[in-house]
């Protein structure tokens, strides 16, 4: 005789569906988080938890993997169902979204206690008095440059994350940062010559990354600059592995007038310029981690560079 697991979905909807009408007190509210925090409270229940992030399909197997008995497991895969964190769809236990929301929390705080000591510091920092607002936030973003505290790969395809960067310096540390994490691809159009996003892009390229990089027809740059570009990509004179990648199919240029600059980094990461409406110039820079955004914005970029010319720097 099979185990019926969980409420039945059409007689009575899980915590998260139930519709919360105007006038109720806050302690309802804190009720139904009470139950969906005590539903996952027990180790066991994390166990059972964390195995349907990528689905449960067979439930004999999973407890025998967890070490659990049957009560044990069915009680707890029970209360996780009825909480409204996991639910069973095409025979497989899943998270629900709620659940998918439920697990980057719980991520963030194993990730807030791996690095409890750094935390720490952060609070010793925030309360010196001769530190400015600018310098703390320098130094507490050096410390955590490498600390994912709050994970967003799981719900990137969901609802993403969004910063506003209002500062150019700021904007091109994050785009050198992502284009040093990149893996596969860099599409990048660009209205701006940095040469510190030149170099990282070459270095991206000396990983085996593709790289596309789309310049402005319009680009206006120094006689110092144009140059060094003639130099670049002539590659005389140059350490012959760096020559090689700038000959290479790894790294492409292309020019075409570019409404603005924006930086896709593996179809799931992306900043986008916005300038000023009335002078054109830098205003603040979108950056996103969302998969689908990503792949749309690649297809513009796919569009400019189809119509972009390959042609050499001017003298």
């Amino acid at each position: 005789m099979k185990q019926r697991i969980g409420r039945k979905t059409s007689m009575s909807p899980p915590a998260y569906l139930m519709q919360i009408h105007e006038g109720e007190s806050r302690e309802y509210i804190f009720k139904n988080i009470e139950e969906i925090i005590s539903a996952a409270s027990s180790i066991d229940a994390l166990k059972i938890f964390y195995a349907a992030k990528d689905g449960i399909e067979s439930s004999t197997q999973t407890i025998k993997k967890l070490n659990l008995t049957q009560k044990r497991y069915y009680t707890n895969l029970k209360r996780l169902i009825d909480s409204g964190l996991i639910e069973k769809e095409d025979g497989r236990y899943t998270h629900t979204t709620l659940g998918k929301i439920f697990y980057s929390l719980i991520e963030v705080l194993r990730n807030a206690v791996e690095h409890e000591d750094k935390l720490g510091l952060i609070d010793r920092i925030l309360k010196v008095k001769n530190l400015s607002e600018e310098e703390a936030e320098e130094i507490i973003g050096v410390m955590l440059r490498d600390v994912d505290l709050i994970p967003t790969g799981y719900l990137s395809d969901l609802f993403g994350s969004i910063k506003i960067i209002d500062k150019w310096e700021k904007a091109v540390q994050e785009a050198i940062w992502h284009i040093n994490k990149s893996k596969r691809e860099i599409l990048f159009a660009c209205k701006h010559y940095d040469i510190r996003l030149i170099e990282a892009c070459l270095a991206a390229a000396q990983r085996k990354v593709k790289v596309y990089y789309l310049l402005d027809k319009e680009l206006k740059i120094s006689r110092l600059s144009q140059s060094f570009l003639n130099f670049l990509f002539a590659g005389n004179g140059m350490p012959r592995d760096l020559s090689n990648i700038l000959r290479s199919s790894l790294f492409e240029i292309k020019y075409a007038n570019l409404p603005h600059s924006f930086l896709i980094i593996d179809e799931e990461y992306s900043l986008i310029e916005v300038l000023t409406p009335i002078n054109g110039k830098y205003s603040f820079v979108l950056a996103f981690h969302n998969k689908k955004l990503s792949k749309n914005l690649s297809g513009t970029f796919n569009e400019l560079w189809k119509n972009g010319e390959s042609k050499a720097v001017a003298s």
